[in-house]
């Protein structure tokens, strides 16, 4: 789509509401503007809902649908809403939560009325959880995709519930699913899909004092939500546990509800396993203490479900220890005497104790630079006004370097970016693996490959797992090539980010970290994290480096020699 033919007019009290020419600027009947901050030309009205209505608009700048929110009702407590809405979404990031640019929430005058307040958002493309089960399972949904919905919601709760927002209004109407295809009529597969936790507009700040609208959705609210009393992230998990419940037996829950006690009478509608069963069964309590506390505690109960995990890792190491054996018997039977494995053993001693030191001292120097180039960039990105003048010349400048690439940077760019330099100066100063000092060349290149993979960490359509590795593989193979190495450059760059990230994707395998931890680590808004976390990637950059000069490089200069 290049230009639309024409448009809508989002004034609530323009009737008839007809379609203007995309010549207009404004609406010739109440005169609204009908190109919303010179940038949303409004397309279509998509339905309304409590005290909003929703349009699709044009983005000039993105070449791309979005979706619009107006506030049609702008009373003190609906705006107030409105707002937190605007400000939650535009904190968040998460393939699970509908972007909102900074710049997406603003005020559109209208002639002799009070001004339109609007917030757009990214326009998600699929059918809801609701439209799902009754176009493709209307005797309720197999439970493999029960289990990969509640997943994928838990996932998304972590990350609202760490930042202290607690939805309040989850029901298979809010849920869709992004990339989601019906069952293929012959071979039965489909495409499960991205799950995306949409309405924000009843959100609430977890602790808050303030009072809060009352909000609830009957049959999926929890009895203290209902009855307007102060509400904990159990009731997202209540809610949750009983919209799956619905998608599970195909049966709205006020009609599997007990008339005397409320309770649900409906596992003999559940074609599912024990495990499940039980789990929610525990989300659904009527006392809040019997809930799982948490979308983290969740996720663990979920972990213990038969055939929702696999043991990655297994066949590697399998592998690797075929191949240590077959490396041992080669050694022992290359050596015909004593006196020449003591020979050997002796000079290997010395090789590893000096590549020990080596990479010792090459691991803190990486750490040293990372930290202080934290602290740098934290500086410059949040104390002064070069992190927004840098991130709106990449902004600008990107889609002339890299055509049809834009991406909106933000003044993390310049924190990651400043990190690299400070990484590559600590690893170049530590001159270690036999390298020169080249401070400068890679300072530069650090600060080049750390912001390239800010880049792509932030421009990448992949969930937040792939994207970190790349991140992390862009970063640690960029750096190296301005370290002073003697020779085969690319192929201790290739070795380094091998082994960075293949350090970083066995701490995922083992499930050290989330993909909110992931979220939080690189949007570098929390000191001690990031700290923590760069140095922690110069000191794998490191080690990656240490492993391909003394390790790698060797055995196959040796495996060609003999």
């Amino acid at each position: 789509m290049s230009f639309p033919d024409r448009l809508h007019c989002i004034n609530p009290d323009c009737f008839p509401l007809t379609d203007q020419s995309a010549r207009q600027k404004f609406c010739s009947r109440c005169g609204t503007s009908l190109q919303l901050c010179d940038r949303y030309l409004p397309l279509e009205r998509l339905g309304a809902g409590g005290f909003a209505a929703i349009y699709t608009v044009w983005d000039l700048q993105e070449r791309q649908e979005r979706v619009l929110k107006v506030l049609s009702h702008a009373s003190d407590k609906a705006l107030k809403l409105f707002e937190r809405e605007a400000i939650m979404l535009g904190n968040l990031r998460h393939p699970g939560i509908p972007s909102v640019n900074s710049d997406s929430f603003f005020v559109v005058p209208r002639p002799r009325q009070e001004p339109l307040y609007c917030l757009v958002m990214e326009k998600i493309v699929g059918p809801t959880l609701e439209e799902v089960l009754s176009d493709c399972f209307p005797r309720g949904c197999p439970e493999s995709l029960i289990i990969d919905w509640l997943s994928q919601a838990a996932e998304i709760l972590d990350v609202l519930h760490r930042s202290y927002v607690i939805h309040r209004d989850i029901k298979p109407s809010n849920l869709m699913l992004r990339g989601f295809r019906p069952p293929d009529p012959v071979t039965g597969t489909l495409a499960e899909g991205q799950l995306v936790l949409i309405d924000f507009g009843g959100v609430k700040q977890r602790d808050s004092t303030d009072s809060s609208t009352r909000l609830f959705s009957s049959g999926y609210s929890p009895p203290e939500q209902v009855a307007g009393q102060f509400v904990e992230p159990s009731a997202d998990i209540y809610a949750l546990g009983r919209t799956m419940i619905h998608l599970l037996t195909g049966q709205h829950p006020l009609e599997l509800e007990d008339v005397q006690t409320g309770a649900l009478q409906w596992h003999h509608a559940a074609n599912a396993s024990p495990v499940l069963i039980a789990l929610l069964e525990e989300m659904v309590q009527w006392e809040m203490q019997k809930r799982p506390q948490s979308a983290r505690a969740l996720q663990q109960r979920l972990r213990k479900i038969p055939g929702t995990h696999f043991h990655r890792g297994t066949r590697f190491r399998q592998t690797m220890g075929q191949v240590f054996r077959r490396s041992q018997q080669h050694w022992v039977q290359s050596n015909a005497s004593a006196q020449q494995n003591l020979a050997r053993l002796s000079r290997l001693v010395k090789v590893t104790g000096a590549a020990l030191f080596a990479i010792t001292r090459s691991m803190w120097g990486g750490a040293i630079g990372a930290v202080c180039g934290t602290l740098l960039g934290f500086v410059l990105a949040n104390w002064t006004p070069l992190g927004w003048k840098f991130a709106d010349l990449v902004t600008e400048n990107l889609p002339q370097l890299l055509a049809g690439v834009r991406i909106e940077a933000h003044p993390e760019l310049l924190l990651f970016a400043c990190v690299g330099l400070g990484t590559g100066w600590g690893l170049s100063q530590a001159g270690g693996y036999g390298q020169t000092r080249r401070r400068f060349s890679a300072a530069s290149l650090g600060f080049l490959g750390y912001g390239m993979a800010w880049l792509l960490w932030t421009g990448m359509p992949y969930n937040a797992i792939a994207r970190f590795l790349v991140a992390i593989a862009a970063a640690s193979a960029i750096l190296p090539l301005g370290l002073g190495f003697p020779s085969h450059l690319l192929f201790h760059a290739f070795a380094a980010a091998i082994g960075t990230t293949g350090f970083f994707a066995l701490s995922l395998w083992q499930d050290h970290w989330s993909s909110s931890i992931i979220e939080e680590l690189l949007s570098l808004s929390r000191l001690d994290l990031s700290v923590g976390f760069c140095a922690l990637l110069g000191m794998g950059i490191a080690i990656g480096l240490g492993l391909s000069f003394y390790v790698f490089l060797p055995l196959i200069r040796w495996i060609i020699e003999s």
